[in-house]
């Protein structure tokens, strides 16, 4: 087996060449002869992965429903059937060769590859060495990075199939009552209303769309995670949620001048920029020792590191990944024409800052290449702020909306 045809599969494609030769004694082939052959049945909760290099599988739901897979396939850049306890029966409809491999050893490999995102060159010696030992916690699996809430990997799971059916998100969705109610009172809000308010889960996924749905939960679910027991990391969670709302807030009503780009995706970038910040405070509230007046600090050098690690762990989108990765080049130059939403994210966060006191640290926006480029398509620094304050209402209701 060539380390090209493990490159095919994303979990894979993050390792390096060196990792992959470690890897390899560990992995183990299975081979179909012939359809029919039965690879993992309903409910399967071994700790075992699988991936497609050859042939077509069968996925059969506890419904009925029935999706094939074919190697090479944009569905097969994944394992198979990843949730455990499997949602699916999956069985061979061709002769096929799988690649197969423990899946907690792959997720470390993953992780520890996560951990070579090279550290900024302007991080002091002090963020460079806390997040040394970070590393090494989650190799040593002394700490574990946050995971992503169940229901929101099953909504995933379930868009990935060919025709997925409202009934099956509302099934999933509708096991949490907080989610569900959250999902209603969304496509009854401004932004999303239409005519009549919808009362029940499957009414609310109507009318929001499937893609729309997808990226609420997740983001209502990732409220489920800003959870601590020391004080003071309680308190810094709700300024690191608070801050990551409100920048969403902004970067999605930007969209509003710039039509070509997901209001939806907006929203999701905005919230999850500042999740490096989670992470840490994760491990500090674990290792309960720290230093608070030095983790402001650290939290701001090392945020958009710690993201990168964390939403990659999470298999993230790369293109989102690559967004997080440089929100912080201010003055990086885009290379397309079109204002993208790594754009929108480094206004966003700029205009979340003016009037408060860390305003002074950041580049004023006129400074800033990815507000000029705005800027060259009508967005002035005056028509922006009179943007932002003419919908104080829509940001006040995605305040409201995620929990500020």
């Amino acid at each position: 087996m060539k380390l090209k045809d493990l490159r095919q599969f994303e979990q894979f494609s993050q390792l390096t060449d060196e990792q992959l030769i470690l890897l390899k004694p560990q992995l183990k082939s299975r081979r179909c002869q012939q359809a029919g052959e039965q690879i993992m049945p309903l409910g399967f909760a071994s700790d075992v992965e699988f991936f497609l290099l050859e042939g077509s599988l069968l996925l059969r739901a506890e419904d009925g429903k029935q999706k094939e897979i074919r190697a090479g396939s944009p569905e097969a850049r994944l394992s198979i059937a990843r949730l455990r306890p499997s949602m699916y029966e999956v069985v061979s409809a061709s002769p096929a060769l799988l690649v197969v491999i423990s899946g907690s050893l792959l997720s470390e490999a993953v992780q520890t590859s996560g951990q070579t995102f090279a550290v900024s060159s302007h991080t002091s010696s002090l963020a460079k060495s806390f997040y040394q030992r970070l590393q090494a916690a989650v190799a040593d699996r002394s700490f574990q990075l946050p995971s992503l809430p169940s229901v929101a990997l099953k909504v995933r799971e379930i868009l990935q199939q060919e025709e997925p059916e409202i009934r099956d998100l509302e099934n999933i969705i509708s096991k949490d009552p907080s989610i569900t109610a959250k999902l209603v009172a969304a496509a009854n809000s401004p932004m999303y209303h239409r005519g009549i308010n919808c009362k029940t889960c499957g009414e609310a996924i109507k009318r929001l769309g499937l893609d729309t749905t997808s990226q609420l939960v997740m983001l209502f679910s990732l409220r489920q995670l800003f959870k601590a027991n020391h004080p003071w990391v309680k308190q810094r969670m709700i300024r690191t949620w608070s801050q990551g709302v409100r920048v969403a807030a902004i970067t999605q009503l930007l969209t509003l001048h710039h039509a070509h780009l997901s209001a939806d995706q907006a929203l999701l970038i905005g919230l999850i920029h500042n999740l490096g910040e989670l992470a840490i405070l994760k491990y500090i509230d674990q290792e309960k020792e720290f230093d608070e007046n030095k983790m402001d600090g650290l939290l701001e050098e090392l945020m958009t590191d710690a993201g990168v690690l964390l939403l990659s762990s999470w298999n993230f989108d790369p293109e989102v990944i690559n967004i997080i990765r440089q929100q912080n080049d201010w003055q990086a130059e885009a290379s397309e024409e079109k204002v993208g939403l790594g754009d929108l994210l480094k206004v966003g966060r700029l205009h979340s800052m003016i009037g408060t006191p860390d305003q002074y640290r950041f580049p004023r926006l006129d400074e800033v290449p990815a507000f000029r480029k705005l800027a060259d398509q009508g967005l002035t620094p005056e028509f922006s702020l009179t943007l932002i304050e003419d919908a104080a209402d829509q940001v006040a209701e995605v305040q409201a909306m995620f929990g500020i």
